[in-house]
């Protein structure tokens, strides 16, 4: 049994989200080196347009496809909704902007109506029984990570209808750590908080650099957090389908 693990980075630098992401899913694949696969993507010089709320996609008149998921849109969107139904864990990223998410990783969110339950395209459903963990970077300790999180978190379950975990602690990075709802990390002590390794210890102006150790024990749990999710929820779904229960 094959298990993929998506990350995705939302923000628009190749620097720390994208790294912090990367350390979650280097952790997953320590879980079961044999079996999981690992996959980032950096929304970084990726083409991706806001919804303009046409509904075209929704199924009201054409409905979504994977020819045709956005009917005034062709950017990157499609590509990448493809990575992520193929996935079997999504580990997403993004810096706080204003208390939030990214504009960026925003639209991204915002294009995938097509998934939604509620929807009648062809794609509707498509994105269930995902296994999604958050990252988010800011540079003050409370500097809105918690309430970017939740928009993820409030993504993951109205679109994908999937199962959100938090960051716990395995023996390897025990606890305390900087978050138990996700990656949720800070780089106020860095000495070069915009380069990619920020938040890590190596760059800390205080000894000792707890607030690094703590980052990277939170985004090493989270990666392990998602991919065991995946790994029972992959083998509980392969099961079932033996047993003879069909999936809606």
């Amino acid at each position: 049994m094959t298990i993929k693990i998506l990350g995705i980075s939302g923000s628009p630098r190749k620097a720390n989200t994208d790294n912090a992401v990367s350390i979650a899913l280097e952790s997953a694949k320590e879980l079961a080196s044999d079996m999981i696969e690992t996959e980032l993507i950096s929304l970084a010089g990726k083409k991706i347009n806001p919804c303009e709320g046409c509904y075209q996609c929704y199924g009201f008149n054409k409905g979504a496809n994977w020819e045709n998921m956005c009917y005034v849109f062709k950017d990157d969107v499609t590509e990448i909704y493809k990575k992520m139904v193929s996935a079997d864990g999504i580990i997403i990223g993004s810096p706080s902007y204003a208390l939030d998410i990214s504009a960026k990783l925003k639209a991204l969110f915002e294009r995938g109506a097509p998934f939604c339950h509620y929807s009648a395209s062809r794609l509707s459903g498509a994105l269930s029984h995902k296994v999604i963990g958050g990252v988010v970077v800011a540079f003050e300790r409370r500097g809105g990570q918690e309430s970017a999180l939740s928009a993820i978190h409030r993504w993951a379950l109205a679109i994908g209808s999937s199962f959100v975990v938090g960051s716990r602690p395995y023996p390897s990075d025990p606890p305390p750590q900087a978050s138990f709802l996700g990656g949720l990390v800070d780089n106020c002590d860095s000495k070069n908080s915009l380069g990619k390794d920020g938040i890590l210890p190596e760059t800390s102006r205080v000894k000792p650099p707890i607030s690094g150790i703590l980052n990277v024990r939170s985004l090493r749990n989270l990666g392990k957090t998602v991919a065991e999710g995946a790994m029972i929820v992959k083998k509980g779904m392969d099961i079932l389908k033996k047993e003879g229960f069909k999936f809606p």
